[in-house]
């Protein structure tokens, strides 16, 4: 079995913001070698259900973030406010589109129906 070497990458705040495997990607020469002797797949889940980053690299390693950490830094997160111009033009947007798809299974409805009643003549 072939020994691949798993690295992760932080950003400025030290964040571990990605992680891989030298079996898939070469490393940057600031990304952090955690395993020299790793399987071919990096297997760590590096984000929560919030799409957090859940480890950190402290202390030259890696270390999982607390809860109340995370906590704090969702609760600080600037919330994005559509105007209500945006709100109207997204969901027309998405009317539209709902829309089109609707009527392309109309097409295709009617196209099959037609078929179908070509066979029985």
């Amino acid at each position: 079995m072939d020994a691949y070497k798993h690295y992760v990458r932080t950003d400025e705040a030290d964040l571990i913001i990605h992680g891989f495997s030298s079996a898939f990607e070469t490393p940057e020469p600031t990304d952090i070698c955690i395993d020299e002797n790793a399987g071919r797949h990096f297997t760590t889940q590096l984000r929560n259900e919030r799409l957090q980053c859940k480890y950190k690299w402290q202390s030259g390693a890696l270390a999982e973030r607390s809860q109340e950490e995370l906590d704090a830094e969702w609760a600080a997160r600037p919330v994005a406010q559509m105007t209500p111009e945006e709100k109207i033009a997204a969901l027309t947007a998405q009317l539209k589109k709902q829309e089109e798809q609707a009527a392309a299974v109309s097409a295709d409805l009617q196209a099959f129906m037609e078929y179908f009643m070509s066979k029985g003549e």
